[in-house]
């Protein structure tokens, strides 16, 4: 919305942005900027217009709002919140169900969520970790550089509309499921982390080639987001176009529930699978770094 505000010196301001709570509206830019309720001299909604995937809000409403569908759809077994930050841990080797999430703002202090995030990974027998959104999380993440915490892993967030996406091939035979059947796992292997995933209900793609699953992924719906993960595709069949079958065929999935905006995640250093997504118009809307305790950030803290 657009308010104008009236100082009592006659000077006038004009803020535009989304209206956060009663006293702030928040810029394209993240900033928040307070005002007198008293001091309105006209304000007006601005029409909302249809916006591509990723786009509209201020980036820190974007990146929060991402990061909550991501978070939803792919739950830990243990989630704590410590004011607007989310402490997770799961067993088995999964970096995402096993780092604490920050979506606002802890209780306390920064220092203080960091000590929670320590103490809870430790009482679950995981390392301690936080996911850092960058760039809006900037701050926090030179904190935890300066503090020893080592740099993981860089994971791209990756957006698109799902009504530019065309349906797949209509020659090659796609099946729909609601869980994760052995069929559907076949494609990675047996060691898929199917209890993680049956925590939020999804739909699980696959592409078959001569009776045999050859590509799969999965798709969840949050917030108005369609969050596909566990896309893989058999070794002997890559190079042939069943990535972008898996992808096309989810992104049909979440079109036909009235969902227009897709996100995925992708590694930084998973060239294939940014080329594949890229190929399909997916967009780069921000990142996030993994950052872990080390030894070196235990000795800075005793």
């Amino acid at each position: 919305m657009s308010i104008r505000i009236v100082a009592d010196d006659g000077r006038s301001r004009d803020l535009v942005g989304m209206l956060t709570d009663l006293i702030t509206v928040c810029g394209r830019d993240g900033s928040g900027r307070q005002f007198d309720p008293a001091a309105i001299s006209h304000w007006r909604l601005i029409p909302e217009r249809a916006a591509r995937a990723g786009t509209g809000a201020p980036l820190s409403v974007r990146v929060r709002e991402l990061e909550t569908a991501m978070a939803d759809t792919c739950p830990a077994e243990v989630t704590m919140r410590h004011g607007e930050w989310l402490l997770r841990a799961s067993t088995g080797i999964t970096q995402w169900a096993n780092s604490a999430v920050p979506l606002g703002k802890p209780l306390g202090t920064v220092d203080d969520a960091i000590a929670q995030v320590i103490e809870f990974s430790r009482a679950q027998g995981i390392i301690p970790a936080v996911r850092v959104p960058l760039p809006t999380g900037e701050n926090l993440d030179q904190l935890l550089n300066s503090l020893g915490w080592a740099a993981n892993v860089d994971t791209y967030v990756l957006v698109h509309d799902t009504g530019a996406l065309m349906p797949p091939d209509a020659d090659l035979l796609i099946r729909h499921e609601d869980e994760p059947s052995d069929n559907w796992r076949s494609v990675r292997g047996p060691d898929e982390p199917v209890s993680r995933m049956r925590r939020y209900p999804a739909v699980y793609a696959s592409v078959w080639v001569g009776g045999q699953a050859v590509g799969a992924g999965r798709i969840a719906i949050a917030d108005d987001w369609g969050v596909i993960s566990q896309v893989f595709v058999g070794d002997e069949h890559r190079r042939y176009g069943v990535g972008t079958a898996v992808v096309q065929a989810l992104a049909g999935i979440v079109r036909n529930s009235g969902v227009d905006r897709l996100a995925v995640s992708v590694s930084a250093d998973n060239a294939e699978a940014l080329a594949l997504y890229g190929s399909l118009g997916f967009r780069k809307h921000h990142m996030y770094r993994r950052r872990v305790l080390t030894e070196r950030s235990v000795k800075g803290a005793s």
